[in-house]
């Protein structure tokens, strides 16, 4: 998974599109519980074992406003040797751990007008929201990277409903 935000690509927890992608989410003073407690203690665990192997100011997992555990929107892309090193430790997230919750009615509506803004805004491609605010991106828009997709998001920000500016963006399935 992987999250941008104010125009940057951050790391995630997951290794599901070979660069962990992060959700953005603000921090808040809500505690984690059950599922998201035991996800909290790998995420605390990978950040540890992706520090220990060469990237060491990786950040600390966050508690986001919806009470799920994420890395903050300033962690950078996790190098692929220190994907290959924390594999196993990834492994162990449960099973049934998100970082996503469905999303409102209202704000689905928002993300369809928000999607509809970047593909006029030059990537013809973009993909409409699923049910759980996610835009689905193929390896085409993945492998485009930040210089792709930067200037349409940041053209569309204002239709934005999330207020701190962040997308959730997941690997589409083939």
């Amino acid at each position: 998974m992987t999250r941008i935000a104010a125009g940057t690509v951050v790391a995630a927890a997951a290794f599901a599109l070979g660069a962990c992608g992060a959700q953005h989410v603000a921090s808040s003073g809500t505690h984690a519980s059950g599922t998201n407690q035991q996800a909290l203690i790998v995420l605390r665990q990978l950040a540890a074992c992706v520090r220990a192997h060469g990237m060491p100011s990786f950040p600390d997992p966050i508690i986001g406003r919806n009470g799920v555990p994420v890395y903050p929107d300033s962690s950078p892309r996790i190098s692929a040797a220190a994907q290959q090193a924390c594999r196993t430790v990834a492994a162990r997230m449960p099973a049934n751990y998100t970082s996503t919750t469905p999303v409102s009615a209202s704000d689905f509506q928002k993300l369809l007008v928000l999607a509809r803004c970047i593909r006029a805004h030059g990537i013809h491609d973009w993909p409409d929201p699923n049910a759980l605010g996610e835009f689905p991106i193929d390896s085409r828009i993945q492998g485009g990277g930040k210089a792709l997709f930067v200037p349409a998001v940041h053209a569309c920000a204002r239709l934005n409903p999330d207020p701190n500016g962040g997308i959730n963006v997941v690997q589409a399935r083939p």
